[in-house]
């Protein structure tokens, strides 16, 4: 069986991320916006009461996220 490289697995390929608030699947969103850049789509699978709530732990999570990702490029 030929090997193939984690990331021309997911090239062109979507995911679907169950949980994604919760700490693993934070960290498996992290890696893959930092180390696969030619992933199709990401789909964060939230539990909520609404969607408005939904919503916003979303929000609240992806800007936690991208202010780590690109801390180094930003002056403090």
């Amino acid at each position: 069986m030929e090997s193939i490289r984690i990331v021309e697995f997911f090239k062109n390929k979507s995911i679907l991320v169950t949980g994604s608030t919760g700490f693993l699947a934070k960290i498996f969103v992290e890696k893959v916006l930092r180390v696969q850049p030619e992933v199709k789509k990401l789909f964060l699978l939230v539990r909520a009461g609404d969607a408005a709530s939904a919503n916003q732990r979303v929000q609240t999570e992806v800007q936690l996220l991208f202010k780590r990702i690109f801390s180094c490029f930003f002056v403090h």
